[in-house]
């Protein structure tokens, strides 16, 4: 279990730096996040108008890090 946990909340972390990457203004004041039930990490993007085209690299960022379905980025 710690393991999972670890990993999950290691994932979160370089998810933020991945979209900082993406969108350098971002601040952690920006950065909603979730796990949902089959731990999937959800981020969100609050407080600062993201376009589809931001949100489509920040996505294929996430995807070629942890694999398609493991983030997902609304």
């Amino acid at each position: 279990m710690y393991a999972a946990v670890q990993e999950e909340n290691q994932r979160k972390n370089l998810v933020f730096g991945l979209l900082q990457q993406a969108l350098p203004r971002i601040d952690p004041d920006n950065y909603a996040w979730a796990f949902d039930a089959t731990r999937t990490l959800r981020v969100t993007v609050v407080g600062r108008p993201t376009s589809l085209g931001e949100k489509a690299t920040m996505q294929a960022l996430c995807d070629a890090q942890f694999g398609p379905g493991r983030v997902l980025v609304a």
